[in-house]
């Protein structure tokens, strides 16, 4: 009996050393990480809205993590290549993505069989207001200086060059404005550019009309007077632009913000997403990123993993709802 005690008492103890162990193994496993970079791929070209803004809060949010957070532009493909690339990376935390609605658009407009679901949600970082606009040739040449004069002039069968990423959250928000001012998306000539940068570009060149633009990649342009803004989607006015009035002032009923955030590939440890939401909170925390990302016409948006988590969902549904309508 002694020796039948004794063999299960060696059995027990055992199994509490395996277990402890393997907690001790788990545990240590999230304390390392993360032991090397972290590559966050944006999937736009340098210089828009989006390139701007991940670039500055990694700068912060790499303080907190403890590793050097290298941002890396896959442009391509209405922002897809960057997308899949990380749709398809390891799930171990070290390789995330910075990017926005466009998630969304890209599986509702059919570039792309995937969307948010096909991703792990780490952290909403910022929302952006859209700022129609046009150049300043154009609103020279036919005195447009509010959105309400745009409405009207396209109302009235003019030709408008409009550039534009498919599927973007560019696309969107053009798509739903038109449709609330009563017009038929379909009305403008539309110009695909990969990305906001290019189509900064064919403005200035006087290729196209107008786009979304927005404060954060478009300071310069407002400044000197190249760009002139339309409206403000927003529920408030930009103290950045304080003049141009919102589109629900103009009577358009419409308001919409660029939510931008931080994927990981499906998979990834709820821990390790954690330990780079909390990164990404501490930096937001810090007054003077907050004051550069307001400077940019943004806004410090921070969610949890989880909150994020429920956002994109309603994201997705409301994109959803106008695909119809963006297919020009």
């Amino acid at each position: 009996m002694k020796k039948y005690l004794i063999s299960i008492i060696s059995i027990i103890l055992i199994v509490s050393l395996a277990a402890c162990s393997s907690s001790s193994s788990s545990s240590s496993k999230s304390e390392e990480f993360p032991t090397k970079p972290v590559k966050l791929v944006i999937p736009y070209p340098p210089g828009g809205g989006t390139d701007v803004l991940f670039r500055l809060v990694a700068q912060y949010a790499e303080k907190h993590l403890g590793q050097t957070i290298v941002p890396t532009n896959m442009a391509g493909a209405t922002s897809t290549v960057g997308s899949r690339f990380v749709k398809d990376a390891e799930p171990d935390g070290y390789t995330i993505l910075g990017t926005h609605q466009v998630v969304a658009t890209a599986e509702h407009t059919g570039v792309v069989d995937y969307g948010f679901s096909a991703f792990d949600p780490v952290v909403l970082m910022t929302s952006t207001p859209h700022i129609p606009s046009i150049s300043k040739k154009f609103s020279e040449e036919h005195n447009i200086k509010t959105m309400n004069d745009f409405i009207e002039y396209v109302k009235a069968g003019n030709k408008v060059n409009w550039a534009y990423t498919v599927a973007s959250e560019d696309h969107y928000s053009i798509a739903a404005m038109l449709d609330a001012a009563g017009v038929d998306p379909k009305s403008l000539n539309y110009i695909h550019y990969d990305g906001t940068g290019p189509q900064y570009a064919a403005i200035l060149a006087n290729q196209a009309d107008g786009m979304i633009a927005d404060y954060a990649s478009g300071k310069g342009y407002y400044d000197d007077g190249t760009l002139v803004p339309l409206g403000m989607v927003f529920d408030e006015r930009n103290p950045f632009l304080p003049d141009v009035p919102t589109l629900k002032e103009q009577g358009i009923d419409f308001s919409v913000s660029v939510d931008r955030g931080i994927l990981a590939p499906k998979g990834t440890d709820p821990d390790r997403i954690k330990v780079i939401n909390d990164a990404f909170k501490k930096a937001l925390e810090d007054p003077e990123l907050q004051k550069k990302i307001e400077e940019l016409g943004s806004f410090p948006h921070y969610m949890t993993s989880e909150e994020y988590s429920n956002h994109v969902n309603e994201l997705d549904s409301e994109m959803g709802k106008l695909a119809p309508k963006m297919e020009f």
